[in-house]
């Protein structure tokens, strides 16, 4: 039974699937139709201070400590020393993709040891929070995240909430209105069932992208993504509540919140600005014609998917490791084993070897799929460039 632990914050101040020949490296053949332009996420990457190796045994060095013994507080801590190291930068899924999603590759090794909560907090800060503004924020909000990083600050992304179950997303009840006396937005929880919930890493933030329905005079917009501070040195913003969620099964390093909004002011320059504005008129702009910022806002399950594809494979492969590893060290009695003889490992089963080979084969098939997956979908985060149905189907079935 879960126990929960309310913490409150004001101010006012795997089992492999079996073998198929469908499952193959070579079975990814995607057609490169054209695209649409329609992220503001495509600029030059910068230089690159460290070549590939030094890189990964850079990144290895700083999350070698990842422990889900650590508390809510001391994981964050752990966290921002990340972000403030630049290993990952926030623009990396951008301007290097590979980097990107070879991180989340490393760091989900860790999880076999000590449960997925870190790798969590890892993917909510680079993927769904920085990811989003990638996609639909501006130059001048994408050009913020450097200083962000530079301060080591962590961000969370407070799309779910409490009555919208399985249709988070879709439903969308927290309120921004645009207020044209002051030209900001006024950032409201209209009631109960409307607060952020289950918000991975809410606890802790300094930054979140906040999904909430934006209406401008009597029309509302619909969903849009706001970038706003949750803290300011430390202490949340005036306005803002957030709880604990309480103990979980496991994960107990990852904080999860819940998140209220009481009137919370913003500037006109939180709202993530690429495809759909509000003017110094307080007209509401669509800048891309077509395109919902909520459809731009989508694309971070892409990249999502193929991180936590790669992460659950890498996983899968540590755990194959320690198993193997016990089964080597493990001798058996045997009655044809001669006196003073060493005993054969557990692991020189015959059944037991077909397994570890079949499973060998299995990862390898789904590997060279989601390797292919990555592989078409890097060059389109690069250049700001969204899946055709193909690749979309692909990132679903990985």
């Amino acid at each position: 039974m879960m126990r929960t632990c309310p913490r409150v914050l004001r101010s006012y101040h795997v089992h492999p699937p079996k073998r198929s020949r469908l499952i193959t490296p070579v079975s990814v053949r995607l057609a490169c139709p054209a695209f649409r332009l329609v992220s503001t996420a495509a600029q030059a990457a910068p230089d690159e201070a460290l070549t590939g190796p030094e890189w990964e045994k850079a990144f290895l060095a700083a999350t070698e400590d990842v422990s889900g013994a650590r508390s809510h507080a001391d994981s964050a801590a752990a966290m921002r020393a990340i972000v403030r190291s630049g290993l990952l930068r926030n623009t990396d899924l951008r301007d290097r993709p590979d980097r990107f999603f070879k991180a989340h590759r490393l760091l989900a090794r860790h999880a076999v040891a000590h449960g997925p909560g870190f790798w969590i907090r890892f993917t909510v800060h680079y993927n769904l929070c920085m990811g989003t503004v990638l996609a639909v924020g501006g130059p001048e909000q994408i050009s913020s995240l450097d200083a962000s990083q530079a301060a080591g600050e962590l961000g969370c992304f407070a799309l779910t909430e409490k009555l919208a179950g399985v249709q988070s997303g879709l439903l969308v009840q927290t309120q921004a209105r645009y207020d044209p006396d002051s030209g900001g937005f006024v950032l409201s929880t209209p009631s109960p069932g409307a607060a952020k919930n289950w918000i991975s890493q809410g606890f802790t933030a300094d930054k979140a992208v906040v999904l909430a329905d934006l209406s401008v005079g009597t029309e509302r917009k619909g969903p849009h993504a706001f970038l706003m501070d949750l803290r300011r040195h430390g202490q949340l913003v005036e306005g803002v509540s957030v709880g604990d969620m309480g103990l979980k099964t496991t994960g107990n390093d990852l904080d999860n919140a819940w998140i209220s909004f009481d009137e919370v002011r913003l500037p006109r320059s939180a709202l993530l600005d690429a495809h759909a504005a509000v003017d110094a008129s307080g007209a509401y702009v669509q800048r891309t014609k077509g395109i919902a910022p909520f459809e731009m806002i989508g694309q971070r399950l892409y990249t999502g998917r193929v991180a936590v594809a790669q992460a659950a494979l890498s996983y899968c492969r540590k755990l194959f490791e320690v198993t193997r590893e016990y089964a080597d060290n493990k001798p058996i009695w045997s009655p044809l084993t001669p006196a003073g003889a060493p005993h054969p490992s557990l692991s020189s089963i015959p059944q037991l070897r077909s397994l570890y080979h079949e499973a060998e084969e299995t990862l390898a098939g789904l590997d060279g799929f989601v390797a292919a997956c990555e592989a078409r979908l890097s060059p389109l985060l690069k250049q700001g460039e969204v899946p055709d149905a193909a690749l979309a189907h692909a990132i679903a079935t990985a």
